[in-house]
């Protein structure tokens, strides 16, 4: 009998060990993508099939936050997944490391960004990658494109590019880079480029840590370039993406380098004058190397954190999250990408890489934050709230609080950031905002 008792209880505590393991596993919202190499160069989701997935994968690691670049001699290429990562192709240019990738107006033609032999180029298709011109040199130089983005018009594609290992950093051409144009006015080497979805005339540059511009802006699709680096001077700027939401709103990721060579993170930095001011909008110590919007909602968005993890908004940029569970312990997010999956009240789907281990794809996940705003991407947090409220908008300017009977309780300073409502009693109040674009009303329930 006594046995039987042993044995009994020995059989419930595997059962209870395999049922929160289950539970474990069911719990963790990152998994593994197998079928890429450990480090991974980029990737990017098709505009055209929101399954097509694009990767550029090596065995050994190219790092571009050094300001000596080791470059690999050969490559691995890059390989494509038509079912969003289930499956991938054989490697395309596969003596070459890839760096980049773009998509053009024209339904067959891609452009990759390439390298073999510490000679970099751009290397043309006009058939969807089954061939490839490798007669006409495009870009061909020690400089290496490491960033493209789309710059058209109804009658025209212009492409524009960020290089690195290059006194001038910015490319752009309207031929495939058959001519590789360069600006006289941008003097830094260039870690991204994003252009406005808002506008294409607006382009932002990421310059390297040793040059005395961080970002540069231009408002004339190129031209003419500005500083737009007062706040940030001391940081090291990684990563740079314009806000699909409003035209003058830019995000960029940081960290920060001392004299003794030690890293810290800085997190995100958001603009809403075209770079004119800065903002910090994480309080995480996170060096971002990658920011990237959800196609259609673009409320949502995803950061590749360095080793915090990724960095998960649903505010348009303007509040962050961490999410790691399942990621490796050790892990270094390097790049992120967000498929055009339809969000719902979960999230997005986010893929990211691990700098070592290759890719990791996430199941829904959002903030703890409501992301419900109105048309005028206006959120507010936590609500209800014990005391403060924090207000993300557009240059909210004036703040007046209504009880619901319409009464004016108050007129409130606003710091740009939190309101504080601890003296009002416990209910639902109104909060009619000013902005330069008019007059909302939001309402917020004050606990006890």
């Amino acid at each position: 009998m006594k046995i039987n008792k042993i044995i009994i209880l020995k059989l419930i505590a595997l059962v209870l060990f395999l049922l929160l393991s289950v539970s474990s596993l069911e719990s963790q919202v990152w998994e593994k993508v197998p079928g890429t190499l450990s480090y991974v160069n980029f990737l990017k989701f098709s505009s055209k099939n929101k399954d097509k997935l694009y990767v550029g994968s090596d065995a050994e690691p190219t790092d571009f936050t050094t300001n000596n670049i080791p470059f690999l001699f050969f490559g691995y290429g890059f390989q494509i997944s038509n079912d969003g990562g289930k499956s991938f192709s054989t490697p395309m240019l596969a003596d070459y490391s890839v760096f980049d990738i773009y998509e053009s107006n024209n339904s067959e033609v891609l452009l990759v960004s390439a390298r073999k032999q510490n000679l970099g180029r751009v290397f043309y298709s006009s058939n969807n990658g089954s061939n490839w011109d490798e007669e006409t040199k495009r870009c061909e130089s020690t400089s290496q494109i490491v960033r493209f983005a789309k710059q058209s018009n109804a009658t025209n594609e212009t492409i524009v590019a960020a290089a690195i290992n290059s006194n001038s950093g910015f490319r752009k051409t309207d031929n495939y880079f058959v001519d590789c144009n360069l600006s006289e006015q941008v003097q830094v080497n260039t870690r991204d480029i994003s252009v406005s979805p808002k506008n294409s005339n607006i382009i932002y540059l990421a310059a390297d840590n040793v040059s005395k511009s961080k970002v540069l802006v231009s408002k004339d699709g190129g031209n003419v370039w500005n500083d737009a680096s007062v706040g940030i001077e001391n940081y090291r700027v990684l990563s740079i993406q314009a806000s699909p939401l409003e035209e003058e709103t830019v995000l960029i990721g940081c960290d920060s380098v001392s004299p003794t060579g030690k890293i810290v993170g800085m997190g995100v930095f958001l603009s809403n004058d075209y770079g004119l001011s800065w903002r910090r909008v994480t309080n995480i110590d996170a060096s971002v190397y990658d920011i990237q919007f959800h196609p259609s909602n673009p409320k949502f968005c995803a950061a590749a954190g360095g080793d915090k993890g990724v960095l998960i908004s649903g505010t348009g940029g303007d509040y962050w999250e961490i999410s790691k569970d399942g990621l490796p312990n050790s892990s270094f997010i390097r790049k992120v990408a967000v498929p055009d999956y339809p969000s719902n009240d979960n999230g997005i789907i986010v893929y990211a890489s691990v700098y070592g281990d290759g890719i990791y794809k996430s199941k829904y996940i959002t903030t703890s934050v409501d992301t419900k705003s109105d048309d005028n991407h206006i959120f507010i947090y936590p609500n209800p709230t014990n005391d403060f409220v924090s207000i993300i908008g557009q240059n909210i300017i004036d703040i007046e609080i209504f009880d619901l009977l319409g009464n004016k309780i108050t007129t409130e300073q606003f710091d740009g950031i939190s309101l504080n409502l601890s003296n009002l009693k416990q209910g639902l109040y109104v909060l009619k905002l000013s902005n330069r674009d008019g007059i909302f009303y939001k309402k917020v329930m004050k606990s006890n």
